[in-house]
């Protein structure tokens, strides 16, 4: 069997619930740090293609790129936002870290549900109305940059717990020296 199962009680709901655990190594303990470069990336491509449909006229090529660069950040956004869910249920967390870790849960859920929004929205712009007018470009232009900037402080903030706090880093031994390269 590819995962495991195990049964936990929700305080909050009073019910059992099961929670399906995914494989991970010793080196990896969770898949969520493997997770979050791609919506941030893809995102970023997206947004690109965004600004490139504002200075190109009436490419439905560049529309439709861009429509399935958001539709593929805002699902792997989704699958990021709940691996780190599980991630930060299984986590042992410093009094130092924790309002770090709820302002990143915030921002991510912020995030995440923007772009789930966004990427329906422009479904329905790319394959419902079918437009490549300017009135529709621009302004979804600078939607997408709300989006980036939503982006982009959730990253800042996960990168804090990593880089600050040390948050899902195994300490290293002390000993040994400073890497070279050998020959």
């Amino acid at each position: 069997m590819l995962e495991q199962q195990r049964q936990e009680y929700d305080v909050r709901t009073g019910y059992d619930q099961i929670i399906i655990m995914l494989p991970t190594t010793d080196w990896a303990p969770n898949i969520h740090p493997l997770l979050v470069h791609f919506p941030i990336s893809i995102l970023l491509a997206a947004t690109l293609f965004d600004f490139i449909g504002c200075i190109r006229p009436s490419s439905a090529f560049i529309r439709d790129s861009a429509t399935w660069l958001y539709c593929a950040g805002g699902f792997l956004t989704l699958a990021a936002y709940f691996s780190g869910l599980d991630a930060a249920s299984g986590a042992t967390v410093s009094f130092e870290a924790k309002p770090d870790v709820s302002a990143h849960f915030r921002w991510a859920d912020r995030t995440t549900w923007f772009f789930i929004f966004f990427a329906s929205l422009r479904l329905a712009i790319s394959f419902i109305w079918q437009t490549t007018s300017k009135w529709v470009r621009v302004p979804s232009f600078l939607v997408s940059l709300i989006g980036l900037w939503l982006l982009i402080a959730t990253f800042e903030l996960g990168g804090r717990l990593v880089f600050q706090h040390g948050l899902g880093v195994s300490s290293v031994p002390a000993t040994g020296g400073q890497w070279t390269i050998e020959r």
